[in-house]
């Protein structure tokens, strides 16, 4: 699935010259907005979808209903736990275990153009603009979703935990946060007391960090839980920090789709500089060995 939505992405650009950003306002309300998954369906074989959704681009309950909530095997790990569903979790959907790339900066959705990964939210990026080489560059990897359950606290791996804003405020290189400062947000995120979302990896088509979109800023599969600041994301209230690495069942590492269409096995253990620099279209370092 990974080498047709990289296949997909490709064609994209061949035909607009740049990537799709995954954010595309919908509704009146920020949240209200379809990610860069929706932007490729012509790319890989949903005509039907895509076409029947464009007149209707402007009615959020619409593409709720219709786009949101239609399952796309392309979009699913068979390896991967299913999703929660709207029928038992409000914000539940198909499921999606495939999201893109926006970089090692521990910024989600908000951040403007400051995102240093092949996708952006505000911005298009386009080959010209991945420095490195689209082999060296990161576009997309595995996520897994969340358990859906509701209580005072979330299940590792799957669920994305509440910390505090602060915690990310305070990393000295947002683009290339320490080991040190990562294991301060991932402790706290482990030992939270203000909550967790569920209900990350559910929607392909919502825009929110956790549904389509991950972060190089921590390795595969670590060992803390996914964390957001003040809120989360996965949600509708991304408050705008967040540290959603790749994530997987396969024994290991994670599935990663490189720039150039290739995918690749990424261990657990790959350095974590080098996983950083691997979702850095533009720092000018040499990549390492993954």
């Amino acid at each position: 699935n990974l080498k047709q939505l990289g296949l997909g992405m490709h064609n994209y650009h061949d035909t607009f010259k740049v990537f799709p950003r995954n954010y595309i306002p919908v509704g009146g309300n920020a949240w209200e907005a379809l990610s860069a998954s929706y932007s490729i369906l012509p790319f890989i074989e949903q005509n039907n979808l895509y076409d029947s959704a464009q007149p209707n681009l402007k009615n959020w309950s619409w593409i709720r209903s219709n786009v949101m909530e239609r399952p796309l095997e392309v979009y699913l790990c068979p390896s991967s736990p299913g999703a929660p569903t709207s029928a038992t979790i409000g914000w539940g959907g198909p499921g999606t275990n495939y999201a893109w790339s926006t970089g090692s900066s521990v910024e989600t959705v908000w951040a403007g153009d400051r995102f240093n990964g092949m996708i952006a939210y505000s911005v298009h990026r386009n080959m010209a603009s991945v420095t490195d080489g689209l082999s060296n560059t990161l576009l997309a990897s595995e996520v897994l979703s969340g358990t859906g359950q509701s209580g005072s606290s979330g299940r590792y791996p799957y669920d994305i935990f509440y910390t505090n804003n602060g915690l990310f405020t305070s990393v000295a290189n947002r683009d290339f946060p320490t080991q040190a400062e990562l294991d301060a947000i991932g402790s706290a995120a482990k030992n939270s007391p203000s909550g967790f979302r569920a209900n990350n990896g559910t929607l392909w088509a919502w825009y929110a960090a956790g549904q389509s979109t991950v972060t190089t800023a921590a390795t595969p599969n670590w060992q803390w839980p996914s964390a957001g600041g003040d809120c989360c994301p996965g949600g509708a209230h991304d408050w705008g920090y967040g540290i959603i690495p790749p994530r997987s069942m396969h024994p290991g590492g994670v599935n990663a789709l490189l720039g150039d269409g290739s995918v690749r096995f990424v261990t657990s253990t790959v350095n974590l500089l080098t996983f950083q620099r691997l979702g850095n279209r533009q720092d000018g370092q040499p990549l390492g060995d993954l």
